[in-house]
């Protein structure tokens, strides 16, 4: 017997048996999810990848609308103002460069009706003051004895 003509009868046996053991044992099936368990690590890590890169730029496009809406939001404040000086006969900016008083009115410096300054003159604006928030703690045992 030639080897072609073995190999023309045994190759449909052989084919049969590798078919019936792929189908009927299960081995297919098994082969198949082995495949897919391999590959689900690598294309979950990828997509989290996609994810996170699609939120960093949603983040930056985020932050590039929040600086230009700043940015029309200071020059609408600044055409208000021009606006505003324009109206009232003003070219250019009466308080430019002009601090708060801090210092209140001295006897130097007197008010409109020509007295002499308040009680709190020459003291600062932003002095927090004497803070009085435990005196009615400390006085409440105390408080039917004030009245």
């Amino acid at each position: 017997m030639k080897k072609s003509d073995l190999k023309k009868i045994i190759k449909p046996i052989v084919q049969e048996c590798i078919n019936e053991a792929l189908t009927e044992q299960g081995l297919l099936s098994s082969l198949i999810s082995e495949v897919v368990k391999g590959l689900q690590p690598i294309h979950t890590q990828s997509s989290i990848e996609m994810h996170n890169k699609h939120t960093l730029f949603q983040q930056e496009q985020l932050q590039e609308q929040k600086q230009e809406l700043e940015h029309q939001k200071q020059k609408q404040l600044k055409e208000q103002k021009r606006k505003l000086l324009d109206a009232a006969g003003f070219g250019t900016d009466i308080f430019a460069g002009t601090k708060p008083i801090t210092g209140g009115i001295t006897t130097e410096n007197k008010d409109i009706s020509g007295g002499k300054g308040g009680a709190l003159t020459g003291v600062d604006p932003h002095d927090p003051g004497v803070d009085i928030d435990g005196l009615m703690a400390a006085s409440r045992r105390n408080w039917g004895k004030m009245i």
